[in-house]
């Protein structure tokens, strides 16, 4: 019926029939004035004082009916937000849209050296500005967010002025702005000199809001400003826990802060200030699902709200947000390093206080520690929780159950019959062995002294290895490049496969720039025996004359590798021979006694240990001939390709290892592959960059406390393996970096977990 209504409100203003249904279609005139007290944000000529937030998801009846009467937002194009709808809806409520045109940002790919893509994306703002500009919601326009955020190019401030002087030229009623990520005064310098265009510029601020007016002063910044995002302390302003992880402060915490931050700074910067916006009204995952939402999931308000409402009024709500005391958890709170014993259990408390007496429902889950390292507030992916660790869960008072090793993250939810939440976490440990023996290798077994290292096979889009018709190798230009990326993020180490041309090239290119990195030289195996009847893929037999020729391949590829690790035998460290020619499902099946052979054969004949790689299963059941032959056992284990959920990846991973120690004790190990994919059909929402990320730390500290080396799989995702017709394929995308060279998440958490 709602939407009936307004369909039947939008015909009768088409038609002309009402001068009400006009004035609803018509621009509002919004200016910055400078009188006698300050700088004054006039609306229709008359004063125009912000009570604003910013919003995502329209929820704008539930804001105006707190006092609320502008909102910003990120976005006129984003899926999840119809600026028309939002313009329309805030319109109907008295509340008015400082309206953000979604500019790209460096530190997401986009570059502003790059002429067409800047003027494209100046045409399309262009039909956003036309579409939009006479909407009388719409106070203000907003271009881009933190736009300086990680940035290293000042042209993005040229386009912005681009950007503002198209829209002066097409929508005479409406300023323009930009956000900038805190107060430097170096970027300040800089975008008043590329975009004098601006109407004025906006600040964001969390922590760094108690000290603007200081920064302000000594400045000397005399212009109007915004400030378009602050509200309560960033995870990148709060103590840390011993292991990493930020502390969050409670729901009423944070209601304090936004209350002081509102009290002491803004309200103090009105000659300036011409409107300020809280961050953030409804929910967002940003390291938790619970930072910086004045609401919950869903949609319950916090004290934070109650704050605002009281600024906005001058009064509290009739009915006031519960409030935090403490939480607990083993008797601890949530700065004092809790750390359990895997599958204990443990009790933890939550304190809280309702001022009306109203009564209370609880809620409790564990959620893995966020491993996510977007900034700017980029989007994050969700974490799901554990089910069946709190018992009691709807009691202020829970039994926890400590979940396996790792990093974890207990909140705590209580609620009102008013539709009220408050809300606190705390991160904590969990230490614990599996109950299998293993024993801890020296610090000589480290390969090269190296725990983290990367598998490396440089083929690019339209590159590939020799696939029956000739290899498409990577140019030396290419392999240099990636070279320096590796060595950039201290990879010293890396797995090459085979002894071909590229390898040679990339040995070369290492000892002719002097990087430091090392190698462990693959001696590649083809098929010698068909496998077609274990191999999936294998439809038929593999002819007797190609098994034939393979072995001749093998034997020069033999040769070809002992002389690379002769000549390279500054950088070579070990060689490998032969990749999962063993298991029983590959299509490249080489008799073990021949393995053996080839073995003994580069054994005698270089100085370098060897080593043979396959999978975990093989050298438990199968590989105790093999054991003795080799100086180390060479292991892959993936536990994605075997169902395993990202909580299950490190113990299952850790179970392989124990299980190839049990089975051939005394012989040093390493993995050689082990990794996670962060795009899989076959693995769906298993396969995640955050998940990749996690993967890889959590196994970088156990093999550091271990001394077991690490060929993490792999580095740069690779699009010709697998279905050519299949790019969501898992085969393709493996990589810590994505095939055009860009980071994936798991880049932020390197210099930690290799270190």
């Amino acid at each position: 019926m709602r939407r009936f209504l307004l369909f039947a409100v939008v015909y009768v203003a088409l038609m002309g029939c009402s001068s009400e249904t006009e004035e609803r279609l018509s621009a509002i005139k919004v200016e910055v004035v400078q009188t006698d007290a300050g700088y004054q944000l006039m609306r229709g000529g008359e004063p125009y004082y912000i009570k604003g937030a910013g919003m995502a998801i329209d929820d704008i009846e539930a804001f105006a009916a707190h006092g609320g009467n502008s909102i910003r937002n990120w976005s006129t194009t984003a899926d999840y937000q119809n600026a028309q709808d939002l313009l329309d809806s805030a319109h109907a409520n008295g509340v008015t849209v400082a309206l953000c045109l979604p500019m790209q940002a460096e530190r997401w790919g986009f570059d502003y050296d790059d002429p067409e893509a800047v003027a494209a994306q100046l045409a399309d703002f262009r039909e956003q500005v036309l579409k939009y500009r006479d909407h009388p919601a719409l106070l203000v326009w907003i271009i881009g967010n933190e736009l300086n955020h990680n940035y290293t190019n000042p042209r993005v401030f040229d386009a912005v002025n681009d950007v503002a002087k198209m829209i002066h030229e097409l929508d005479p009623n409406h300023p323009a702005t930009t956000t900038l990520s805190g107060f430097e005064d170096d970027v300040i310098v800089e975008i008043q000199a590329r975009a004098p265009a601006l109407d004025f510029v906006s600040f964001q601020a969390y922590g760094g809001l108690f000290g603007l007016p200081k920064n302000i002063v000594a400045s000397g910044f005399d212009a109007p400003f915004m400030v378009t995002e602050w509200g309560t302390l960033g995870y990148w302003d709060m103590e840390q826990t011993a292991w990493g992880a930020p502390t969050e402060l409670t729901s009423s915490e944070k209601a304090d802060v936004i209350m002081r931050g509102y009290r002491d700074v803004i309200a103090t910067l009105e000659k300036q200030l011409i409107g300020s916006y809280v961050f953030f009204w409804g929910q967002k995952q940003e390291r938790t699902p619970t930072w910086f939402g004045l609401l919950t999931e869903n949609g319950e308000t916090t004290e934070a709200v109650d704050v605002m409402h009281y600024i906005w009024n001058g009064t509290w709500p009739a009915n006031r947000s519960p409030r935090v005391e403490s939480i607990l958890l083993d008797g601890k709170g949530y700065k004092e390093n809790v750390s359990l014993v895997a599958g204990e259990t443990y009790e933890a408390t939550f304190t809280v206080s309702d001022r009306e007496d109203d009564p209370l429902q609880y809620r409790w889950e564990i959620k893995p520690e966020s491993v996510a390292t977007q900034t700017g507030g980029d989007f994050e992916e969700s974490i799901s929780s554990f089910d069946g660790l709190a018992a009691n869960d709807t009691a202020a008072t829970a039994t926890i159950t400590a979940p396996g090793p790792g990093q974890y993250r207990l909140f705590a939810y209580a609620y009102d019959d008013h539709g009220h939440a408050a809300h606190a976490n705390i991160p904590f440990l969990v230490k614990g062995e599996i109950e299998v023996d293993f024993v801890k290798q020296s610090p000589d077994d480290l390969m090269a002294g190296e725990v983290m290292a990367v598998a490396y096979s440089g083929f690019r889009k339209g590159q590939h290895p020799d696939r029956g018709k000739g290899a498409v190798n990577p140019s030396e230009d290419e392999i240099l490049e990636d070279l320096e990326i590796l060595v950039a993020h201290d990879f010293n180490l890396i797995r090459l496969y085979d002894a071909g041309e590229n390898t040679r090239d990339t040995l070369e290119l290492i000892r002719k720039n002097n990087l430091p990195v090392k190698v462990l030289l693959g001696i590649w195996l083809d098929a010698e025996f068909s496998n077609h009847e274990g191999c999936p893929w294998l439809d038929e037999p593999i002819p007797d004359e190609q098994l034939a020729a393979n072995a001749l391949k093998n034997v020069a590829e033999l040769q070809r590798g002992i002389e690379l690790a002769k000549r390279f035998d500054d950088i070579v460290v070990a060689v490998n021979v032969g990749n999962e020619a063993l298991v029983e499902w590959n299509d490249h099946m080489v008799p073990l006694e021949k393995v053996i052979s080839y073995v003994r054969q580069v054994k005698a004949a270089i100085d370098q240990p060897v080593t043979v790689a396959d999978n975990y299963e093989w050298w438990i059941q199968d590989g105790a001939p093999l054991a003795v032959e080799v100086d180390f056992l060479g292991i892959h284990t993936y536990p994605a390709w075997e169902d395993k959920t990202i909580d299950e990846a490190i113990p299952y991973t850790v179970e392989n290892m124990q299980g190839v120690s049990t089975a051939l004790p005394g012989k040093p190990v390493a993995i050689l592959e082990a990794g996670w994919a962060t795009v899989a059909i076959e693995f769906g929402d298993r396969a995640s960059e955050s998940n990749q990320a996690r993967y890889f730390r959590e196994l970088a500290e156990w093999a550091a406390e271990n001394h077991i080396t690490v060929f993490f799989f792999e580095a740069f995702d690779e699009p010709w393996k697998g279905d050519p017709d299949n790019p969501l394929g898992a085969e393709k995308h493996w990589g810590l970096f994505n095939v055009d060279r860009t980071p994936k998440q798991v880049i932020q958490v390197l210099p930690a977990a290799i270190h």
